[in-house]
């Protein structure tokens, strides 16, 4: 399911430092650098938070948890995720990425 090399691309389409997505996905820069580099793997859990980090809808895992076999997995982390305090909702499909990546880019544009 997890490509590094899309979610670096991702991650700089979406004008994220590696720190933010740390940030975000709650480890450290250097496990980002991982992550992106192929040295490691991120366990399904934090594959979620990275989805959401990065803005990637969650009807797109779906058809990825589908073609692995890991659909169970994949609705058991995300109900993981949502039920800590400072989960967001769920991004559902395309539109709700691009709605929260300009409310982002909005947001970001005031600090």
């Amino acid at each position: 399911m997890y490509d590094p090399t899309r979610a670096k691309a991702r991650r700089i389409e979406i004008g994220l430092s590696v720190r933010q997505v740390a940030d975000r996905v709650g480890v450290s820069e250097t496990t980002v650098y991982a992550w992106e580099s192929g040295d490691r793997t991120p366990t399904l859990d934090h594959y979620v938070y990275l989805a959401h980090a990065l803005r990637i809808p969650f009807d797109g895992l779906m058809r990825q948890a589908e073609e692995a076999g890991m659909v169970p997995d994949l609705l058991a982390a995300e109900w993981s995720r949502k039920r800590t305090a400072d989960a967001e909702s769920t991004i559902r499909d395309s539109d709700d990425a691009d709605t929260r990546l300009f409310v982002d880019q909005i947001y970001g544009s005031l600090r």
